[in-house]
């Protein structure tokens, strides 16, 4: 009798929050000025406001967590950052190479994966953060459902750091990424290069993949010259 009453309060408060957000009036595209050709995956769309990008990669250090933190720079750049960090791999003096204000950051670092999750909701429900960033290696329908109405809630960008495996999985995410690492070419001032993946929008994208290099000089971020002549996708 206890589980049903907690399973039908649950379910109600679930219908408040989407009557809720369905009342929200509508808020404007945060725009794409953090990485450079992302413009050309999501055209003119930008990133909209209180939902959830999930960025996935095979293995630690292939540099998803640098370029969601690039890519969402208008979501926290004047507002609050969030870093959940269960792995207590991330460190504030790393964080400042992406311009990040430490003063308008909160790392969290839970015990367990279930109060990681538990942090990520309410952050995400919370007004007046811009973006929330967490590693999260399993995540069920339900869960990922929670965290986007939470992110409705909130206004904010919830910024989800995946395995490359969790691609088979549903998701509720606006926008899905594969990171992958590519070789260093011969030109001794690119240091990185990555291809940046769109595997799933619920927008209409304008092109499928792009390939971004990291200079070793005072360039910073752009994209391969061999991309310039793309051909958009359907």
């Amino acid at each position: 009798m206890a589980t049903r009453q907690i399973i039908a309060e649950l379910s109600q408060r679930i219908r408040t929050i989407e009557r809720t957000s369905q009342r929200a009036a509508p808020q404007t595209d945060l725009a794409l000025n953090g990485l450079p050709g992302l413009e050309r995956l999501l055209g003119d769309a930008g990133w909209p406001r209180g939902c959830l990008v999930e960025w996935l990669a095979e293995g630690r250090g292939a540099g998803s967590t640098s370029l969601a933190l690039w890519a969402s720079r208008a979501a926290w750049r004047d507002n609050l950052l969030v870093m959940i960090d269960s792995q207590r791999e991330w460190h504030a003096p790393a964080a400042m190479s992406f311009a990040v204000d430490l003063n308008k950051t909160v790392f969290i670092r839970p015990e367990q994966p279930l109060d990681a999750l538990w942090s990520l909701e309410q952050t995400l429900r919370t007004r007046g953060i811009g973006a929330v960033v967490c590693d999260v290696d399993k995540l069920s329908s339900q869960a990922c459902r929670r965290l986007q109405l939470a992110a409705e809630t909130g206004g904010g960008l919830g910024i989800l750091l995946r395995p490359a495996m969790a691609r088979r999985q549903p998701s509720f995410a606006e926008y899905r990424f594969l990171v992958q690492p590519l070789p260093n070419t011969s030109d001794a001032a690119v240091s990185r290069r990555w291809r940046v993946e769109l595997l799933r929008a619920r927008r209409q994208f304008a092109q499928r993949s792009i390939v971004v290099e990291l200079s070793n000089g005072s360039d910073g971020l752009c994209v391969a010259a061999e991309l310039a002549s793309a051909t958009p996708a359907a």
